[in-house]
């Protein structure tokens, strides 16, 4: 914990999060008691950090917030995803559709973080951490994105409902949002549409941040498909997570899909489009 700075007049920090910093231009403090600090809960976040003298290395508090960034903003969503289904259970779906603009917008920030890693954590620094984190640290314990899940399946019961009572298909709705002009459809249509594609694009952002993940294990742990070869297609001592497992699992979480019917309804869409069109072998 962060050693508490003796009391002084009001308004003075009462929490350094680095007490062992002789340069006082250098100290992070915080916990003034402001308005600020209490509204945003700013002191019981800050307390959450590994004080500076308990870091493993420089790299460590880098480490550590960007996981915590990526946690709170998967709970952001999880919080507008929860709305979504509310407006698409009412039948609401301009706001629904801006929700989910909303949420596609927050879900860039996930994305980021893990390109932080990739661009600015070193393997042999990393290596270092993972040495002293508990075994069974898995990322797949997160709790953001355990619940994220979840509510995506509650969004997609709540989609598939409102699709059945206004009598269109998911097809319906993706030749709507290609309309060029013609007849205006009921506003109801519109957004509805534009809620699908925004379901679409989400996927494809979760997708986007697995895969990229995926991707950051390989830089910093091994295991990419270049490094296999006819004699030693999995190595014995391959790289595995702090599970025990092989790293090379993740392939399969990579293309994990959310919304796996929406997917369907593409490729049923295409098939449509092209009935005559021969298989390519």
């Amino acid at each position: 914990m962060a050693r508490r700075i003796e009391e002084g007049r009001p308004g003075e920090a009462k929490a350094v999060l680095n007490p062992s910093e002789p340069n006082p231009l250098l100290r992070f403090e915080y916990d003034r008691g402001s308005n600020y600090e209490m509204d945003t809960r700013i002191t019981l976040a800050m307390a959450a950090l590994v004080p500076e003298d308990e870091l493993i290395n420089s790299d460590h508090r880098m480490f550590q917030i960007v996981h915590l960034v990526n946690e709170y903003v998967w709970c952001s969503m999880h919080n507008e995803l929860g709305r979504v289904a509310g407006a698409l259970d009412h039948d609401d779906f301009g706001l629904a559709a801006r929700l989910m603009a909303r949420t596609n917008s927050l879900a860039e920030l996930p994305v980021q973080c893990v390109r932080i890693l990739m661009d600015h954590l070193p393997q042999a620094s990393f290596l270092r951490m993972r040495d002293h984190l508990p075994a069974n640290t898995s990322g797949l314990d997160s709790p953001g994105g355990r619940n994220l899940r979840r509510v995506c399946r509650a969004v997609w019961k709540s989609f598939e409902a409102a699709m059945q009572r206004g009598g269109v298909t998911s097809k319906d709705l993706i030749e709507e949002f290609a309309r060029e002009g013609g007849e205006a459809p009921a506003a109801w249509l519109s957004g509805l549409s534009t809620v699908q594609t925004g379901l679409h694009a989400l996927d494809c952002k979760l997708m986007e941040w697995n895969q990229l993940h995926l991707r950051l294990v390989r830089q910093h742990l091994g295991g990419h498909p270049a490094a296999r070869t006819e004699q030693a297609p999995a190595a014995a001592d391959g790289p595995t997570s702090l599970r025990g497992e092989p790293v090379n699992e993740l392939e399969r979480l990579s293309e994990r899909s959310v919304f796996p019917l929406l997917w369907k309804s593409v490729d049923d869409a295409y098939r449509q489009a092209t009935p005559d069109r021969t298989p390519q072998i």
